[in-house]
């Protein structure tokens, strides 16, 4: 009779943990749900506080469906050699072409640029693309990191020849 015990109660503990992540996996309130505010992009890069003010696309790193986007605290001159600030706190976004919602993933993701050196890839959250005209980009973003690094917004970005 023993027996009979010790395999019901691993049946029991197996059935548990199935249905368990069953649940978790059916259950992620990350997917699909993320908002964007229709505030400024702003949050935190490296636990200080963040807002966007200039953003440019790199024409090399970009490709035929997607901006390689660089948004940045501070003012520049666009699309200049070396002109963009190398020591404040920055996101690198993948950014479609064509407008639309975009749930990130692997593939479509964000960087926060921590300096001196740290490079923080979110994979979850939403990027959205509201205008795309010749000079500029217009969308917004909801992503996060961790507590320390988060971000929700509107941006605009120049699009670099």
């Amino acid at each position: 009779m023993p027996t009979k015990t010790i395999l019901r109660s691993r049946w029991s503990i197996l059935l548990g943990l199935s249905m368990g992540l069953l649940l978790e996996a059916g259950c992620d309130s990350s997917e699909g749900s993320t908002t964007v505010s229709s505030q400024v992009l702003s949050g935190k890069i490296g636990g200080k506080a963040w807002t966007f003010v200039q953003g440019e696309t790199d024409a090399f790193l970009s490709d035929g469906e997607t901006f390689f986007v660089t948004l940045y605290p501070s003012a520049f001159t666009a699309c200049g050699l070396a002109a963009q600030p190398m020591d404040v706190g920055s996101l690198i976004l993948s950014v479609p072409k064509t407008p639309g919602g975009y749930d990130m993933s692997l593939q479509r993701n964000a960087t926060f640029y921590v300096p001196p050196s740290d490079n923080l890839v979110a994979t979850k959250g939403r990027i959205e693309v509201h205008e795309v005209t010749a000079t500029t980009v217009t969308g917004g973003a909801s992503f996060s990191y961790n507590s320390d690094n988060s971000v929700d917004g509107q941006f605009q970005a120049t699009i670099c020849p």
